[in-house]
């Protein structure tokens, strides 16, 4: 049974709009939240935005509170999958 302090894994699909390619938001929130990230692939484009797929492995809070912190800045958060690690 997981606790609260059982670090998981996710993969997300994140969608930067234009106005947020400049912005170093997967930085603020490894820094703010403790987050460990491993990006799996990438395209943005600073005229049309773009989007990351990454793996991100920490608490369910930190998490969930990453989830929350990159969908206030306008960033599509689509979930991939869990745990398992998987090839992109």
């Amino acid at each position: 049974m997981a606790t609260e302090d059982t670090q998981q894994s996710i993969r997300l699909n994140l969608t930067f709009p234009v106005e947020r390619v400049d912005n170093p938001l997967i930085a603020q929130a490894i820094k703010q939240f403790g987050i460990i990230v491993d990006i799996r692939r990438a395209q943005v484009e600073p005229e049309t935005g773009g989007y990351i797929m990454l793996e991100v492995t920490g608490t369910e809070k930190q998490i969930d509170d990453s989830i929350a912190f990159f969908k206030s800045y306008g960033i599509g958060v689509g979930f991939i999958g869990a745990d398992e690690v998987q090839a992109y």
